[in-house]
């Protein structure tokens, strides 16, 4: 089951539920990490005992910027999980993608998610890792020691694009929690991934889609760092999947009983 955390910052935080214990999502600003807590501390059926891992659907900052302080009220079993790219960026062998239209994706995206701030910490970051500005970018600090980090098994060469990689299908291994896949999806960034439930049918797609308006099919994100490999992803997506409801890394969750990516709105 996935619970999406209400009011917590610019990005929305997730807590996946299953079998296995629990996995938290997009933990974004050292508020949300405070949020993703004290929702879990009040329902009876989750525990803070039972968080087996913490990872993100991309390396930005409003979406890693708290998971290092939430890693700290986990047990010492917990580990973080990235895409293999993140390594690269890590050992100083890849750069954090640039990103384009700022002022038509950017701006409008961050006026309406700006509602969610509830709490100055919902501002607060652990670093300045995950800015994808010239400049910034180098600035890569690991939210946790080493020793905490593993990674999804995804064959991303460090020469690779990902984009131009794949040929027919996103490239999926098994998350390690449940039943749940995670599938390099990228568009947004170079290394963005999205995480997936065939027996359930929900998918949480990241920054590929955003939803600020609740009731709506969602769009295609245009802050990104290529629109052609963004729908490139989407179509392949498209093909391949059908679930039932997606939860957009910024906005509202988009539900449709044949295939909730059906309608999103595309770009040219």
């Amino acid at each position: 089951m996935v619970y999406a955390i209400p009011n917590c910052g610019f990005a929305q935080a997730y807590v996946i539920s299953g079998s296995d214990g629990l996995m938290v999502v997009d933990v974004g600003s050292i508020g949300a990490a405070g949020d993703v807590e004290r929702f879990i501390a009040s329902h009876p059926d989750l525990s803070m005992q039972d968080v087996r891992f913490i990872t993100a659907t991309h390396f930005h900052i409003d979406h890693i910027g708290g998971m290092g302080s939430f890693l700290k009220k986990c047990p010492p079993s917990t580990e973080i999980l990235f895409s293999p790219l993140v390594r690269e960026y890590f050992h100083g062998k890849r750069k954090l993608s640039l990103i384009r239209s700022w002022f038509v994706g950017f701006v409008p995206a961050s006026f309406w998610c700006s509602r969610y701030v509830r709490r100055f910490d919902h501002l607060r970051v652990e670093s300045l890792s995950g800015i994808p500005l010239p400049g910034l970018r180098e600035m890569i600090k690991a939210p946790c020691p080493e020793h905490r980090i593993r990674y999804f098994d995804l064959d991303l060469s460090p020469s690779s694009n990902p984009g131009e990689k794949r040929q027919n299908s996103p490239q999926t291994c098994p998350a390690g929690f449940d039943d749940w896949e995670v599938m390099e999806t990228p568009g947004h960034t170079e290394d963005s991934l999205s995480f997936y439930n065939p027996g359930t049918r929900e998918l949480i797609c990241g920054d590929l889609i955003v939803n600020v308006l609740r009731g709506s099919p969602g769009r295609l994100n245009r802050f990104c760092w290529s629109r052609e490999i963004t729908k490139r992803t989407y179509g392949e997506l498209l093909k391949t999947l059908a679930p039932a409801v997606v939860y957009p890394g910024h906005g509202h969750e988009i539900r449709h009983r044949q295939n909730a990516l059906s309608a999103v709105e595309t770009f040219d």
